[in-house]
């Protein structure tokens, strides 16, 4: 079998990257601009050989969406995605898997009338109340529009949806019916030691030190990119709180999110910082490491931890007066 993967997040990388390895399919990968890093990461993924080929499409030139679509309009739409260069043909796969069906890859899907599935992503997103598939649900006309094909459809609602991933259907709200079950951790867990370090050469620069010395990883997020904190200013006065606070007495490894600009280096002379684009999962499965201690600013990601002795979860009530300005 062929597949096609359609990748919007590191996380999504590494999803299609360990399916490869594990001996699922044959593939090719598409890599999404929103990617941070996503040149450097694309030159990793074919000197690993796992792809056939390594998409790098201009996805945010290509055409907005829009609501009430037609023949005309898709073939408008279509065409417009061939003229910034991607000449990609679903046709060509046994099976397409998106990650995102919201985003220019899921609506250029949708524009071919295509099959797909819709990858897993991040631990069963499906899990629970779903605010934005469940507020679309709720528009006037999105049953007409949905029974005619007017528009785009998201989050697993596109007719043309052959199965939703998750990783245990038990705990799925929504699609009962195309729940297909892969499970990524589980995966990585049994890979063997070969299989982890060709992981580590696609989304690693540099193997971790060794310390003789308890350490602490610090786990922060892109909050001043994102709009939750008001400067860089405060951001950097956040996490060097925090540090004061929760990793005093420890040696200090730091791995923020992809989209984090902040300059820890600067801030932590001595602290190791861990590459910012590589998928936190990878710290679980694909690494020998123990931490005692992990700190987490508002992220699930410490949460799922298995590396760490202790976990602190600092969530709103901590960031609340840096957001406010009173930290």
């Amino acid at each position: 079998m062929k597949k096609l993967f359609l990748c919007g997040t590191q996380y999504h990388v590494l999803s299609a990257s360990a399916r490869v390895l594990n001996g699922e399919c044959e593939a090719d990968i598409g890599l999404s601009e929103s990617i941070p890093g996503r040149q450097a990461l694309a030159e990793r993924l074919k000197k690993s050989g796992l792809f056939g080929q390594v998409f790098t499409p201009a996805d945010r030139s290509w055409p907005a969406p829009a609501k009430t679509t037609g023949f005309l309009f898709r073939q408008r739409q279509r065409i417009g995605v061939r003229r910034a260069g991607w000449r990609v043909k679903p046709a060509d796969y046994d099976e397409v898997v998106v990650y995102n069906d919201w985003t220019p890859f899921g609506r250029w899907l949708q524009d071919c009338k295509a099959p797909y599935v819709l990858g897993e992503d991040t631990r069963n997103f499906l899990f629970q109340p779903h605010v934005h598939l469940d507020a679309a649900r709720a528009e006037p006309d999105y049953a007409r529009r949905l029974a005619k094909g007017e528009g785009y459809f998201y989050w697993g609602d596109y007719p043309g949806v052959t199965a939703v991933e998750v990783t245990d259907p038990q705990v799925a709200v929504y699609h009962h019916e195309k729940l297909r079950v892969f499970d990524l951790l589980g995966t990585l867990d049994g890979f063997d030691r070969e299989k982890k370090a060709r992981l580590r050469q696609v989304f690693v620069q540099q193997e971790l030190p060794e310390s003789d010395e308890p350490v602490c990883l610090l786990m922060p997020r892109s909050f001043y990119v994102d709009g939750e904190l008001p400067s860089q200013e405060v951001q950097d006065r956040l996490v060097k709180d925090t540090a004061e606070r929760y990793a005093k007495g420890y040696r200090l490894f730091i791995k923020t999110h992809p989209r984090d600009t902040t300059d820890y280096e600067a801030l932590f002379p001595d602290a190791v910082v861990l590459d910012r684009f590589m998928p936190s999962e990878l710290l679980d499965y694909c690494f020998e490491v123990r931490f005692a201690r992990a700190v987490g600013l508002r992220t699930a990601s410490v949460r799922n931890l298995r590396c760490a002795d202790e976990k602190i979860c600092l969530e709103d009530e901590y960031m609340a007066p840096y957001e406010n300005g009173l930290a």
